[in-house]
């Protein structure tokens, strides 16, 4: 079964848009198992502290990572360290990123990147 491995800029950038990045990947990506960080959590957790649009974005994906039940690996490293790290380490995996420099650094290891669109679109 292979990850995918969603990123902090995919979750956001889908909740700001009304896009569940883990529904659409669940769909797109039949039979994968999705996979975030410790990492991930302490940036939404740390965002999830300001008040406002961005604050509630990271509180709605907190929640929704915590009801959704997504693999947490207890790797508590910077995100993008962690996910260039675990990326060669696994077999094909998949990664879920907005972050365009993370994703040029992942495409020259091979590892396949998709970006969530505003449409909810893997691409």
């Amino acid at each position: 079964m292979p990850y995918v491995i969603i990123d902090t800029s995919s979750i956001l950038f889908g909740f700001k848009y009304r896009k569940d990045v883990f529904d659409i990947a669940r769909y797109k990506l039949t039979g994968s198992k999705l996979m975030i960080s410790r990492g991930v959590l302490r940036e939404l957790n740390r965002l999830s502290q300001n008040k406002g649009k961005k604050g509630a974005t990271a509180r709605a994906a907190l929640l929704t990572i915590k009801y959704k039940k997504i693999e947490i690996d207890n790797n508590n490293a910077v995100v993008d360290k962690w996910i260039l790290s675990v990326a060669r380490k696994l077999a094909g995996p998949v990664v879920i990123t907005n972050d365009t420099e993370l994703s040029m650094r992942l495409k020259a290891l091979d590892v396949k990147c998709l970006k969530l669109t505003r449409d909810g679109l893997l691409k």
